[in-house]
């Protein structure tokens, strides 16, 4: 007798053969397509299948990767009247703060500082008086170049410039128009490197502070490049004596029109370089005295000095797995600064508003850790006062 077969076995049996025979096709098709490629062709798709993908965590490029922007900073410092006898420049310890972290994170193949004060100026001897100017001017690993500057009167629609301030905005988009790279204020504090910007392929980088509007605070561009070109043309054209009509105003205009234009503008969001603001709850939050309740995080400056020891490293501050995994170790009061490159810190005193507890940026107001702006620049403090540059007593203005 043949074997019985119930017609569940005939059909699981016949879709089986059904699927050999497609496979087979498959392979034959495969196998001509493959007769048409040359066998180095053969060669490199093969090793490109069986490459084991990079690792998720696989380092980003270096300083040796191709940069679109310079990677050369700029600052602007111009007197009101350069040749007077007592002009000088009036650095302060916050300045030395930005510049030193500018240097320890951004790494930038040069430094320089936009101003109206001459070699022969009397403001460069009168300015050896100052700690603070004194460290920002000769400290090798600093060695700003001080590049003459032009410093306007008048917008070309002829209306005069009002203040420092205004001139300032004028001669800032003019050097980076020269010479490409990245202007920051010197109340701006980096908190990590921005060379992954400068190798992003974008010919200009900026940033979006509270209300939406761009920072102009903080800005990197190519040589002549179309934003920094258009900015620069603009600002003449809108400038009618309003704070920032000529400088955020044009500069979002421009940046939101190039926005979809290839490699022509990348705007950060606002968390990136000005997570804070001027109004006064940011100032506040920013700048004032806080109550510390968790013992780990104190920073007792009186038994250091006394015992000799070292600062606590960041790390063990507020080291980055604790964020995620120990989130009760935190005051509530702390910022996370994990989503910023750069700190805007608007002072309050330019606005005249009084924070609470807070006087000065000082080497001890710093290092004791008690706010969100001494938590945020604590990791350059603490280099300087551990290469003797910096005393716990050191007021802001030496």
């Amino acid at each position: 007798m043949l074997p019985s077969y119930s017609s569940q076995s005939l059909g699981k049996s016949m879709r089986a053969r059904f699927m050999l025979k497609i496979i087979f096709i498959c392979s034959l098709i495969l196998f001509s397509v493959l007769l048409l490629f040359p066998p180095d062709a053969i060669s490199r798709i093969s090793s490109t299948i069986l490459a084991s993908p990079p690792p998720y965590n696989s380092p980003s490029p270096g300083r040796d990767a191709v940069l679109t922007i310079p990677d050369t900073l700029h600052y602007v410092y111009i007197l009101s009247d350069p040749d007077s006898p007592t002009a000088s420049f009036n650095f302060h310890f916050s300045h030395l703060l930005s510049i030193y972290a500018a240097r320890h994170y951004l790494r930038p193949s040069q430094i320089y500082i936009h101003t109206n004060a001459l070699p022969s100026s009397p403001a460069l001897n009168n300015s050896s008086q100052s700690k603070w100017t004194k460290l920002i001017l000769t400290l090798p690993e600093l060695s700003p170049i001080l590049m003459p500057a032009k410093v306007p009167t008048r917008a070309n629609n002829g209306v005069a410039l009002k203040g420092m301030e205004h001139k300032s905005d004028f001669v800032r988009v003019e050097a980076i128009h020269a010479h490409g790279g990245i202007y920051i204020d010197w109340d701006v504090h980096p908190l990590r490197s921005i060379r992954p910007l400068l190798q992003s392929g974008f010919r200009a980088v900026a940033g979006r502070q509270k209300h939406g509007q761009i920072n102009s605070g903080v800005f990197m561009s190519v040589a002549a490049g179309r934003m920094i070109s258009l900015w620069k043309k603009m600002m003449h054209e809108a400038y009618d004596g309003g704070w920032t009509t000529h400088s955020n105003q044009v500069v979002t205009d421009v940046a939101e029109r190039l926005g979809r234009e290839e490699g022509e503008m990348l705007i950060m969001d606002r968390e990136s370089f000005a997570p804070g603001s001027w109004e006064d709850g940011d100032t506040d939050n920013l700048f004032g005295l806080q109550n510390v309740t968790k013992t780990k995080k104190k920073v007792d400056l009186e038994k250091i000095m006394r015992k000799g020891a070292t600062l606590p490293s960041y790390e063990e501050l507020e080291g980055f797995a604790e964020r995620w995994e120990h989130p009760e170790r935190f005051e509530e009061w702390e910022t996370d600064w994990s989503k910023s490159y750069l700190l805007h810190a608007f002072t309050p005193h330019r606005w005249n508003h009084k924070v609470e507890g807070f006087t000065n940026i000082t080497p001890r107001y710093v290092l004791e850790r008690t706010s969100n702006f001494a938590r945020a620049v604590y990791p350059a403090a603490k280099l300087l006062y551990e290469r003797g540059l910096i005393g716990v007593e050191d007021l802001d203005d030496w």
